[in-house]
């Protein structure tokens, strides 16, 4: 059973064995470590989406979160990362299945039953646009990644799940 550590930076239970806490990107280890970006440069944390050791060169903080230049602006919830937006019900609902069909975890915001609203069945496009409500989709921090990459094979028009799983 492994033993749990709490993080000085965000006070999240983290296994004694890590070298950062997932939650926040903090390092918790005493090696120093270099930034996979500027390899002279001394890592200062990692990327709480993509993992990466960056330095204060190549990242921001946000919330007590570290993020790599190319995650700054993903909107992040707990320990949950937002991968999809949007107004149009329908697309909400494919999105959500292309999600679930490649196993990844999934929860989501601002969801009613399909239908339209003029006959009683739920969200139209048209009235998530007029109450700048969309529906969102998030994914675990570890899982945006696979989730970005789903969600873009389907939106070029060629997905490709089985290279993904």
């Amino acid at each position: 059973m492994p033993q749990f550590i709490t993080c000085s930076n965000c006070e999240g239970e983290v296994t004694a064995d890590s070298e950062f806490c997932p939650r926040c990107g903090y390092l918790l280890t005493d090696q120093t470590l270099w930034c996979e970006t500027h390899g002279n440069n001394e890592a200062g944390g990692v990327c709480i989406i993509c993992q990466k050791l960056v330095c204060e060169q190549c990242s921001e903080e946000s919330d007590r979160r570290v993020f790599c230049l190319d995650h700054l602006d993903v909107r992040v919830d707990g320990d949950w990362a937002e991968v999809f937006r949007s107004t149009d019900v329908h697309d909400a609902e494919l999105a959500r299945s292309l999600l679930l069909d490649a196993k990844l975890h999934v929860e989501v915001q601002n969801f009613s039953s399909i239908g339209y609203a003029w006959d009683g069945g739920g969200d139209s496009p048209l009235s998530r646009s007029n109450l700048n409500n969309p529906a969102k989709i998030f994914v675990p921090l570890d899982e945006y990644i696979k989730g970005k990459e789903v969600l873009d094979e389907w939106q070029k028009g060629q997905p490709d799940f089985d290279s993904l799983n």
